[in-house]
């Protein structure tokens, strides 16, 4: 099967699945990164925006400012914003913010594990590992000159 699947040219591709929450929490996140330092902007505009449930984003965005990443201003002119520059936004930790731990901690003692489930162990480290560095070493405006890079080839596949 495997050799079928090679000489076919299928190429497989692993994703990171986010939950609702973070998925969420990053689409209004990048809204606000994008007009960051501007005016605040209220939940159910981001939430119209994005398409977004209301009430499920209101709460995402407490949460969010609470971490000390959103502030937010009551009244007129009043909702959201970032509390600091894009910049200074590291996207792990905005989705650790979000997501709670990443990974989680495994007990069982080596002794009994056989050697397969060792093996599975320590790729799953690596993987955690690597997935930890470069979600640590990117800032949210770095996320942002990406997402407009895709923007850009995008647009331009759209029009060929």
């Amino acid at each position: 099967m495997l050799n079928l699947t090679i000489s076919l040219g299928i190429v497989w591709r692993l994703h990171l699945r986010l939950s609702k929450r973070t998925e969420y929490g990053l689409r209004a996140v990048v809204q606000l990164a994008r007009l960051w330092p501007q005016n605040y902007v209220q939940s159910r505009d981001l939430a119209r925006q994005e398409t977004l449930p209301n009430k499920f984003l209101e709460a995402i965005l407490l949460a969010l400012r609470r971490g000390g990443f959103l502030e937010s201003k009551v009244g007129s002119g009043g909702g959201y914003r970032l509390s600091r520059a894009p910049r200074d936004i590291s996207v792990g930790d905005l989705i650790r913010r979000l997501e709670g731990r990443l990974t989680v901690m495994d007990v069982t003692p080596p002794g009994e594990l056989s050697p397969g489930e060792i093996a599975v162990h320590l790729l799953n480290d690596k993987l955690t590992t690597a997935t930890d560095q470069v979600l640590d070493d990117m800032t949210l405006e770095q996320l942002m000159d990406q997402i407009g890079k895709a923007g850009g080839l995008q647009q331009q596949m759209y029009y060929i």
